[in-house]
């Protein structure tokens, strides 16, 4: 018998969507293509090593009851590795507070999953993380935007769309080091996103994975100013995505629900896995290695920040991220830069065009440049081949939209 599935497939399945909306595969064919997309840890930060040697240990200290099913809420350990982690931060939080997940994607669907009603509206920045639209596309959220400049999030633009009826149902923010952008709002300005939520109580869902690769100092999170915060962390930057590993802070009352959904998708995470990172993350290793790897990410946003006020043209514009990975270029005269692509991936350099962090993929003239994957000198060669196409470019006075 054959089926044809797809008269069997729920009406939800629509709304499953890959958040990585254009296939680069063509234009990445040249081995020699300097690829500026990237926004994961390099190979040098990988503790293969560390790791394996935990994993040895943990495997031979186990007993087997160990390999039974164990409580969903995750290896007390790790969480109250997570809080001390979190405390020094700022952020007080009670381990009985935190759940452990897969990854910090999965965090984001459970507190959508908890909280969002179809119809229910989101405020999201804009650009943004386009992981948090595929989750809230798929609860059938509608989106209230609010845009980013060089200090983080617009509290005017975030006053409007909060006084608005229905009320949204929560406020998503990379608030430090944001993705795309790399920007992280300045103290007076979390201080207001934050009072602004209050006067209107709406919740804000706080997506924190870069917030320890800091280059100067650590900003600390939004959680640390307002522990009604839900916060979501992740080990994916931090040691390896691979492993994921990440984790929701919330408050008291949430807490049970939180568990209860958690349950319900997947009964509990690795129990082997979260021992293997209490191990390796032993002794001062995670702050020494934190240490390292941020003076490696140092040295690449040094190289991308000499090589774009060497290589730009006039009007070009970039923000200056004090840590994660990412520059956001804006070129002038509303230059399309997905359509641009194409001739830059010829020239041997690619990007990710703006376009892809805006939930309606609409034109844009900007793209992301992520630094944390090359070393200098490619990231210099790649962003002197962008600086010839764009300086041709911008000559031709290329327009966004169609």
């Amino acid at each position: 018998m054959s089926i044809d599935w797809s008269t069997r497939l729920a009406r939800r399945a629509a709304r499953f969507q890959p958040a990585f909306r254009l296939d680069l595969d063509p234009l990445l064919t040249d081995p020699s293509t300097i690829f500026l997309g990237g926004g994961t840890p390099p190979v040098e930060c990988l503790p293969m090593d560390r790791l394996a040697e935990a994993a040895r240990q943990v495997w031979a200290e186990l007993d087997p009851s160990t390999l039974y099913y164990d409580e969903t809420p995750g290896h007390r350990p790790l969480r109250e590795l997570i809080a001390a982690r979190m405390r020094r931060r700022g952020a007080e939080v009670d381990p009985d507070n935190i759940l452990i997940t897969a990854g910090a994607q999965q965090g984001i669907d459970l507190v959508a999953r908890l909280l969002l009603n179809p119809g229910d509206r989101v405020v999201i920045e804009e650009p943004g993380y386009f992981g948090g639209f595929q989750v809230f596309n798929h609860y059938e959220a509608e989106y209230l935007t609010v845009p980013v400049d060089a200090e983080g999030i617009v509290p005017e633009a975030l006053a409007r769309a909060l006084d608005t009826s229905p009320r949204p149902k929560f406020f998503y923010t990379v608030a430090t080091f944001q993705n795309p952008t790399g920007v992280t709002g300045s103290p007076a300005r979390r201080r207001e996103i934050l009072a602004l939520a209050r006067e209107f109580g709406v919740a804000v869902v706080e997506d924190d994975p870069y917030g320890e690769l800091w280059f100067e100092h650590d900003p600390g999170p939004l959680r640390a100013l307002d522990p009604d915060v839900i916060y979501i962390g992740t080990f994916s930057k931090t040691l390896a995505p691979a492993l994921r590993m990440g984790w929701v802070a919330a408050p008291p009352e949430l807490m049970g629900r939180l568990i209860d959904a958690k349950e319900a998708v997947d009964i509990q995470g690795d129990r082997i896995m979260q021992r293997t990172v209490v191990r390796a993350c032993a002794d001062g290793w995670l702050d020494a290695h934190l240490d390292r790897a941020r003076a490696l990410y140092r040295d690449r946003w040094q190289a991308v920040r000499a090589a774009l006020e060497r290589a730009m043209p006039p009007g070009v514009r970039w923000t200056e991220p004090e840590g994660g990975y990412f520059f956001w270029v804006t070129l002038p005269d509303g230059i399309d830069t997905m359509r641009l692509l194409p001739e830059c991936a010829a020239a041997g350099v690619v990007y990710l065009p703006g376009s892809l962090f805006y939930p309606d993929m609409r034109p844009s003239a900007s793209f992301r440049i992520g630094f944390s994957t090359l070393p200098p000198e490619d990231l210099t060669l790649g962003i002197e081949r962008l600086g010839q196409v764009l300086h041709g470019a911008l000559a031709g006075g290329r327009r966004a939209g169609p």
